[in-house]
């Protein structure tokens, strides 16, 4: 059974593009749109749910949590090019200077990207008085990611656009008593 949960849709929307526009543009130079958003209740997807990106191209997802008021964890799934093109925006290098199997590089450039994202999204979380603590940044690596619905009061996936490029950030939070 759902709880009802204190922040509305369109607040938890504003606070993802909040965070996604901040990053991108003070970090990578770049703007984003949201391009769909997918709520998913217990009873809608039991099987999990394909994330709305081309499920074969290989792909990161940087993840961080936060404990508190809400706990809840975002992953960022990013198709490769735009991971590549993102590590070099950030470490102001060019793609050739990073070789295909850098796999730390790109990792870790993606997992700097999750964490100020999540800060971001965290930040304004305790400015509505919901304060939390976020836990480290973790990668996962690997195409055809299928979602198994967890036991949450909250998920929301939004698919964003960044320059013609596809990313995902799926959001799942809970209300601590």
């Amino acid at each position: 059974m759902q709880q009802t949960f204190p922040i509305k849709d369109d607040e938890l929307e504003a606070l993802a593009k909040n965070a996604i526009d901040s990053v991108f543009s003070t970090m990578l130079n770049r703007s984003t749109t949201i391009q769909e958003v997918i709520k998913i209740d217990e009873d809608n997807h039991p099987e999990g749910i394909q994330l709305p990106v081309d499920a074969s191209m290989p792909m990161i997802a940087g993840t961080v949590g936060f404990l508190g008021n809400l706990t809840g964890i975002i992953y960022i799934f990013m198709e490769l090019p735009l991971a590549m093109e993102a590590t070099c925006s950030l470490l102001d290098m060019e793609e050739h200077e990073i070789g295909t199997d850098d796999h730390e590089l790109v990792n870790d450039a993606i997992g700097e990207l999750t964490n100020m994202i999540v800060g971001t999204f965290k930040n304004d979380l305790s400015n509505k008085g919901y304060e939390c603590r976020m836990t480290i940044p973790s990668i996962l690596r690997g195409s055809n990611f299928s979602i198994e619905p967890a036991e949450v009061a909250l998920r929301r996936i939004f698919k964003f656009d960044c320059g013609g490029r596809s990313f995902v950030i799926d959001v799942l939070m809970k209300e601590e008593n």
